[in-house]
């Protein structure tokens, strides 16, 4: 049983903070990089407000408005994390890393049943989907 959790439990993509060339946009490029930064050694509040600031310089950096959702999201602000998640839906409906994202799903409320008690999103989704209601 723990195997066969284990291995679904893998199969579900993992939801990591998104980078882009600086080329593109260096200033939010830039911020976002050192958002990724601290996200990654567990600064989350840091993290978003790095974020933050490359929306700023750029409103329309969709792996920004993700990695907003992302730190959010550790920060236990859901109903925060699924407005950013939204947006970066809507600004990338393609972007595949985004919309195939097990927290992106959880937050939006498309993931299977399955999917959310394995990855732990059945404790804020309702929360989040909520929150998405009430905009």
């Amino acid at each position: 049983m723990v195997v066969c959790t284990l291995c679904i439990g893998g199969c579900f993509p993992q939801s990591v903070p998104l980078a882009i060339l600086p080329m593109a946009e260096p200033e939010a490029a830039a911020l976002n990089l050192r958002g990724i930064d601290h996200y990654h050694v567990g600064e989350w509040e840091a993290a978003f407000q790095l974020f933050q600031s490359a929306i700023q310089v750029n409103p329309l950096l969709v792996e920004a408005h993700f990695n907003a959702a992302l730190a959010l999201h550790q920060l236990d602000r859901h109903v925060e994390a699924t407005q950013y998640f939204t947006r970066a839906g809507e600004l990338d409906p393609d972007n595949g890393s985004i919309i195939h994202s097990t927290l992106y799903r959880n937050h939006l409320g498309l993931s299977s049943t399955l999917e959310r008690h394995l990855s732990g999103g059945y404790r804020y989704q309702s929360e989040g989907v909520k929150g998405a209601s009430e905009k």
